[in-house]
């Protein structure tokens, strides 16, 4: 295998404990890894992404909000100025009437602000699979993969049996089309 395309080793588990307990071996040692499970598990995602207590996109949703919101009312006294209709005495900027379109486009901004720092946040779509993913890791297998250099491979692929693992194998980054998946 080339070294410049090694980029790790992968272990498949069939238990979720010893699944678990080689991730918080594997992040206590500092190694970048990645967890593929066919459920969430409360206890690795927090292992995982320790510091995200505070979710931004809801600060882009706020923002999305306010920018909705000003867009309404500057485009309602706009449109105001520029056709003006006097009906029943009242000023030609009047906001009363206005609140609904701003209420709308209050929403509609937030909503597409909220989606789209989604999408940003997650990284999705994800258009090319893992090279680490295996089908059997949406099914009823736990995996795990470690991201080593070449020299650690056997070190890690040791260990990773030595808790449990069933299989393990080394993982290289091949050429593939956009939704491929992975070759094995």
């Amino acid at each position: 295998m080339p070294a410049d395309r090694f980029v790790g080793v992968c272990a498949s588990f069939e238990d979720q404990k010893l699944w678990r307990a080689a991730t918080f071996a594997a992040q206590a040692s500092g190694q970048a890894i990645e967890a593929y499970g066919p459920v969430a598990d409360e206890q690795t995602m927090r292992l995982l992404r320790p510091h995200s207590t505070q979710n931004p996109v809801r600060l882009w949703t706020l923002l999305g909000g306010i920018f909705g919101g000003t867009i309404a009312f500057c485009m309602t006294i706009w449109m105001s100025r520029n056709w003006p209709l006097v009906v029943g005495g009242k000023p030609i900027v009047s906001w009363p009437p206005f609140i609904c379109i701003c209420f709308e486009m209050t929403v509609l901004y937030a909503s597409f602000a909220c989606m789209g720092s989604f999408l940003a946040y997650a990284r999705l779509p994800h258009l090319t699979l893992p090279a680490a993913y295996r089908p059997e890791f949406a099914v009823d297998h736990f995996g795990l993969f470690v991201a080593c250099a070449p020299i650690e491979a056997e070190h890690w692929q040791r260990q990773l049996i030595e808790q449990g693992a069933q299989w393990v194998w080394l993982i290289e980054n091949q050429p593939r089309g956009r939704l491929a998946l992975p070759t094995f």
